[in-house]
């Protein structure tokens, strides 16, 4: 089937539209801000973190079929709809919705009025979002239509204005290991964990436009994904840049929410943080209902409906209320070591799928699995050790961070692939004809 370029460009300003939640906004600035100089290699390895991995896996998980549960389905079938719901509660109720609600009152409401509790906003903001993702409305998707292009247009000017009259040089890098940690604030995203979902979302699209063999999607889908990967990684940059040329005015102790906020004043002024302030809150209210809407629907099914759509809408509701009250800052330091356990198991999974048809034996999947997500929960746990003043696995924590690659958070890399090793060699000695993985 021939592509249409017209289809190619719906598409793939869909799919931009997905990944570009109003939290991303606050990630990039504070990377510009105390990567200073080096605010290039600081895009460059956001920019490798997301959306180069997401839109990846996104592809990975059309060639394999489309479904959520692909990704993990080599593993075992039980393992791919377990890291779905794990996947599906991080990017819902527990981290990035309630992000959404916290980045609502601090760009907009304590910005203008500062007295104003959070649980206020909170209250509001959850309440319309269950109410919405109750009574779906064409409400969201008006939103949703007319917000990305007004929240792109304010970007531009934002950009422009750092280009044509930036408020100061940058200054000298503020941290150490900068790609590394550039690399790894990606991860605030979450937008790799929603991949599989952003999946079968691109495959239905692409379906009801009349791509239904397995070929043309994919072939398709390259084309949105590249898309989608350029538009996303000029609004990243081009945020880290204009975060750098405010570099001298903040630090690393900053709130990344503050930072844009302060960054949009300088450039803009008071209207333009104001039309900032609402664009972020209404893509915001878009993502806590979509968020919300997808959680209840998975779990809805995953539960056989014992529970119905509408107890688990008001459920997480009330979760992201709670967690929201945190605030931003708070809920991005309880996501680190989480993030820092999953997402290396994500990533190895997307990089292995890429060879998927070359692989022979599931075990190969399971060591590289193993191998990732062992030097990610080593992490993970030493990381909470540091936010709860315990000392935890220091040392081998510290062995980690001395593997090959950890210049750019690729410490993970080479045990996965060692494991793979093993566990492949085992698997051919253990009769391999009864190891081959069959299509499912």
């Amino acid at each position: 089937m021939t592509i249409k370029k017209q289809d190619i460009i719906v598409c793939g300003f869909a799919l931009f539209a997905i990944f570009f939640g109003a939290g991303n906004l606050i990630f990039p600035p504070y990377l510009g801000v105390i990567a200073g100089d080096s605010w290039l290699t600081a895009a460059l390895a956001f920019i490798l973190s997301d959306p180069f991995f997401p839109i990846l896996g996104v592809l990975v998980t059309i060639s394999l079929g489309g479904r959520a549960d692909d990704l993990g389905w080599r593993i075992h079938p039980n393992f791919a709809k377990t890291l779905s719901a794990i996947a599906i509660l991080l990017i819902g109720p527990l981290f990035s919705v309630p992000r959404t609600g916290a980045t609502t009152h601090e760009i907009l409401v304590a910005s203008f009025f500062p007295e104003s509790p959070q649980w206020v906003t909170s209250l509001i903001f959850f309440g319309i979002t269950a109410y919405i993702a109750i009574n779906p409305s064409k409400v969201v998707d008006a939103i949703g239509k007319y917000l990305t292009p007004a929240l792109l247009l304010i970007l531009a000017v934002v950009s422009i204005a750092a280009i044509v009259n930036p408020p100061t040089a940058p200054v000298a890098s503020q941290v150490d290991h900068i790609f590394s940690l550039s690399f790894k604030e990606g991860y605030q995203t979450m937008d790799a964990l929603g991949a599989p979902l952003m999946a079968g979302i691109v495959v239905t699209d692409l379906t009801r436009r009349g791509y239904t063999k397995r070929e043309d999607q994919v072939k398709a889908g390259r084309w949105v994904g590249l898309l989608a990967f350029v538009l996303l990684a000029l609004v990243y940059g081009a945020l880290t840049f204009a975060g750098a040329h405010v570099s001298a005015y903040f630090g690393p102790d900053h709130d990344r929410t503050l930072i844009l906020i302060e960054m949009v004043d300088m450039l803009l002024g008071s209207s333009g943080r104001l039309a900032m302030g609402i664009c972020v809150a209404l893509a915001c209210l878009t993502t806590a209902v979509g968020l919300t809407s997808v959680f209840a629907s998975y779990f809805y099914g995953l539960v056989n409906k014992r529970i119905s759509y509408a107890s688990l809408v008001i459920i997480a509701a009330v979760v992201e209320f709670t967690i929201s009250l945190f605030g931003v800052n708070q809920i991005i330091n309880i996501a680190v070591p989480v993030l820092s356990a999953i997402y290396p198991i994500i990533m190895t999974l997307i990089l292995f799928s890429i060879f998927d048809k070359k692989i022979r034996y599931r075990e190969t999947y399971i060591g590289a699995v193993i191998g990732a997500g062992l030097i990610g929960f080593i992490q993970a746990i030493n990381l909470f050790g540091q936010m709860t003043s315990l000392n935890l696995l220091p040392h081998i924590a510290a062995f980690t961070y001395q593997l090959p690659f950890n210049q750019v958070a690729f410490e993970w890399l080479l045990p996965s692939l060692l494991l793979a090793a093993v566990f492949t060699l085992y698997a051919y000695w253990k009769k391999p004809e009864q190891h081959l993985i069959s299509n499912h």
